[in-house]
């Protein structure tokens, strides 16, 4: 007879064993090795009576009653499905409980979502943290690098190499001959990133191809902030992936002269003509190029993308742009991303809807030329999940009522739609009736959000995880908290209905920054909130220390807090912050008068994860604090002041 798994843990949960019919034939050896190690407690059970309605129990009724702790929960079936829906901080905790929770974590699942960040360091054997990972029995799949010296020789590499699928290097003292040792040691590498790293540019000459690496699995190169590399360093770093499917050259070309940069771009049109047949992915945002780029782009032949981002800050003809024809090609777009993308206009929208069925993602940040008419063809992409449509300020209620205002949009998750102006707030009433399984939206510097608006959200949007107010300076303690409210969200008859902040379990990320209405009465009433993880109340000038011990108290789980500009916190607001959010890990604290050198010591003694803080404008700190904060060993950036 087949047992349900429901069933088998409930028979666990209420202390009963697993007896003849509990196993297979094929553990019947590994329990006798058990039994004669510990004997059960063999007492009769009889007559019990079982809250279930299962057949399995009337059968193993009378088995021996067997302890069954948290610790022996299935590893595949239990804990690492459970640990995929907590975040990497809480399965971090979760993982200190017991051995087993802890092998869990170290599932590959898990390792593989992992960077480990190397900041200001130098990558020798006999120095930390180097050192210490020597020593480690866990492998790092994601590495990235930022600003480190690599002096000599190290195991690292041989030892960890063969694990590693991602590496990034950020301004580092990078050479070639340093860069191709490293690659060498990495068989199994994916990705590789060089970002602002125009030094290794610079010094590479000759381009030497006789001593190339070949990374067999590589299969996205990364470009970002750097000018300095020729058609010659390209060829290289393409040349070590033969199996290149993503090309990123981004925030590039912008020190170059108009020739050098027409060359380098007419070299990676050559380069995405060779890999077009395996070419899936491109990102080109905040590059330099031009009208004619975009329409060589477009004439590729036999090349289908399913990722673009691009930005354009250049002229282009009104008509017969090249994005026209871009969009008009790659028909199997499922991401697309536009932001700043300035001469963007309806004509694009109609194109994107008429060739775009399997899009998802659609971010048109800052295209200031969209109007109502372009906007109301979103209604055609039935399949998006993430719109982003901020700073377009030419968009009114008109607009969102035919593109998004469709009770059939189940799938929408992200909605960005920050300075706009032109949106009421009974449009965000029928957003949060129609769209209600989003879980990250963004309001900032909307004019229309008041107490009211943010009432809907608590009622209709309960799945909310980030929540992203800054700006809105109608909002008040009375919306937060939904007590004298001057118009209730729900009027029925004579009953009257309102919310507040703490319906919202499950936010994430909350921020208030600018909404000076906001005082303690909020922060006591309503910041009840265990998921909490980040919080903004910069510029809230009416909190106080009162406000902050009730919220530090009931938001254990924050790890970044910004509160710049409130001035009336004091040493005792720092000292409860510091005792009591014990994963803390950063804290802006710009401008706050009050603060002295106890914020400091308060700091030092309780702030053991801290890695960024930031206390420019206190001027009553001591002025040997950046001494005193260099005790921190966690602390990554050690401010000057």
């Amino acid at each position: 007879m087949e047992m349900m798994m429901e069933s088998y843990f409930n028979l666990h949960y209420y202390g009963y064993g697993m007896g003849e019919l509990g196993f297979d034939s094929d553990d019947e050896d590994m329990e006798e090795e058990e039994e004669k190690i510990v004997e059960p407690v063999k007492e009769e059970v009889e007559n019990r009576e079982f809250p279930f309605d299962d057949d399995v129990f009337q059968y193993i009724a009378k088995a021996p009653r067997v302890r069954v702790g948290w610790d022996n929960l299935p590893m595949e079936v239990v804990l690492i499905h459970v640990f995929t829906f907590i975040r990497p901080s809480d399965r971090n905790s979760a993982a200190l409980t017991c051995r087993r929770w802890f092998e869990a974590l170290r599932h590959p699942q898990f390792l593989n979502a992992t960077c480990f960040h190397f900041e200001r360091i130098e990558v020798c054997d006999s120095k930390s943290p180097i050192q210490i990972f020597l020593d480690s029995f866990r492998h790092f799949t994601n590495i990235k690098l930022t600003r480190v010296q690599f002096s000599g020789q190290t195991a690292f590499w041989d030892f960890f190499g063969v694990y590693i699928r991602e590496i990034t290097f950020d301004n580092c003292a990078l050479t070639k001959p340093k860069l191709c040792n490293i690659v060498g040691c990495l068989p199994n590498l994916e990705r590789l990133n060089l970002i602002d790293c125009d030094e290794l540019f610079k010094s590479w000459h000759p381009v030497d191809f006789q001593d190339m690496i070949l990374c067999k699995r590589l299969t996205h190169l990364g470009l970002r902030k750097c000018s300095a590399f020729n058609e010659e360093h390209l060829n290289y770093l393409i040349a070590m992936a033969p199996r290149i499917s993503s090309l990123e050259i981004s925030k590039c070309l912008k020190e170059l002269d108009p020739n050098q940069r027409v060359q380098i771009l007419s070299h990676i049109l050559r380069i995405l003509k060779i890999y077009k047949h395996q070419m899936k992915s491109v990102n080109f945002s905040y590059t330099m190029y031009d009208d004619l780029f975009l329409k060589q782009f477009a004439e590729i032949e036999s090349m289908s993308l399913s990722t673009i981002s691009l930005s354009f800050f250049a002229r282009a003809p009104i008509k017969d742009p090249g994005i026209i024809d871009v969009l008009r090609k790659h028909t199997n777009l499922i991401h697309l991303d536009l932001t700043s993308f300035l001469n963007l206009t309806d004509f694009a929208l109609i194109e994107i809807a008429d060739s775009m069925p399997l899009l998802k993602t659609l971010k048109l940040n800052g295209c200031w030329l969209l109007t109502d008419f372009g906007i109301g063809e979103i209604r055609r992409l039935r399949k998006l999940t993430i719109l982003d449509l901020s700073d377009c300020d030419r968009i009114t209620d008109e607009g969102f009522m035919k593109a998004i205002i469709d009770k059939g949009r189940t799938n929408m998750r992200e909605l960005h739609l920050s300075m706009l102006p032109g949106i009421s707030e009974g449009m965000i009433l029928k957003i949060c009736l129609t769209l209600v399984n989003l879980t990250v939206v963004d309001f900032c510097g909307s004019n229309c959000v008041n107490d009211t608006s943010i009432q809907y959200m608590f009622s209709y949007l309960r799945m909310l995880r980030v929540l992203r107010l800054n700006g809105c300076v109608k909002i008040s303690d009375a919306g937060l908290t939904g007590i004298d409210l001057e118009r209730p969200a729900i009027e029925i008859w004579n009953e009257q209905q309102t919310f507040s902040l703490d319906m919202l379990q499950g936010l994430q990320e909350l921020q208030i920054s600018g909404c000076f209405k906001v005082t303690d009465l909020a922060l006591t009433t309503c910041f009840k909130l265990v998921e909490l993880r980040e919080i903004n109340l910069s510029h809230c000038v009416n909190i106080t220390d009162e406000g902050i011990e009730a919220m530090v108290l009931n938001c254990p789980s924050l790890e970044v807090m910004d509160l710049s500009d409130c001035h009336l916190l004091n040493d005792r607001a720092i000292e409860l912050i510091s005792k009591h959010l014990i994963r803390l890990k950063g804290l802006k604290l710009l401008r706050l008068p009050l603060l002295t050198a106890e914020s400091i010591y308060a700091i030092l003694t309780n702030c053991k994860l801290l890695k960024n803080i930031n206390l420019r404008g206190c001027h009553k700190l001591p002025r040997d604090t950046t001494t005193l904060l260099g005790k921190l060993k966690s602390l990554r950036n050690l401010p000057k002041y």
